[in-house]
């Protein structure tokens, strides 16, 4: 069972780390030649971050990123308004992280490829269109390139085509 992932942003690397992590081959598909760490400042928070440590990423995380100890809101003048413990100070098992979104995507892919194999990432191939097969989908894209799995996951704002070839009987 090969599961055909289109897109190689956050969701779609962690999703591919974690099928690779069960046992299941997996294809990542992403429609830029070439990644680059784009993006702000984001949270991740102790549920997120739970399931990236379970992916063996938290020394990695730990380097990149800030662990969060509070969120608090301050007057102009700094006289505190609200404060509340976050991550592990707040009780939580896992830590919550301030991160570059461009850095942990860079260290998603990283990992696929040193997990996976580079070979397993395909830039520059944009989802167009998809097809049920007798064994399963194929997934067409812009570049003429074709890919057959059992599965087809898809992240992103792109609009694709599906047609079925499976006849109903």
């Amino acid at each position: 069972m090969t599961v055909l992932v289109a897109g190689g942003g956050i969701a779609g690397l962690t999703l591919a780390l974690s099928l690779h992590q069960v046992g299941l081959p997996v294809e990542v598909f992403e429609s830029v030649a070439t990644l680059r760490p784009l993006g702000v400042g984001i949270n991740l928070l102790p549920h997120a971050v739970r399931e990236l440590c379970e992916l063996g990423l938290e020394d990695g995380l730990a380097a990149l990123a800030v662990p969060t100890a509070a969120l608090a809101y301050h007057s102009r003048h700094g006289k505190p308004i609200w404060h509340e413990p976050r991550g592990r100070e707040a009780g939580y098992r896992w830590p919550q992280f301030s991160i570059h979104r461009g850095a942990l995507q860079m260290l998603l892919l990283e990992t696929l490829r040193t997990r996976l194999g580079a070979a397993r990432f395909h830039a520059g191939h944009h989802l167009a269109a998809y097809e049920e097969t007798a064994t399963g989908i194929r997934a067409c894209f812009r570049n003429g390139a074709t890919a057959e799995g059992s599965v087809l996951v898809a992240f992103g704002n792109t609009k694709v085509l599906c047609t079925s070839s499976v006849e109903e009987s």
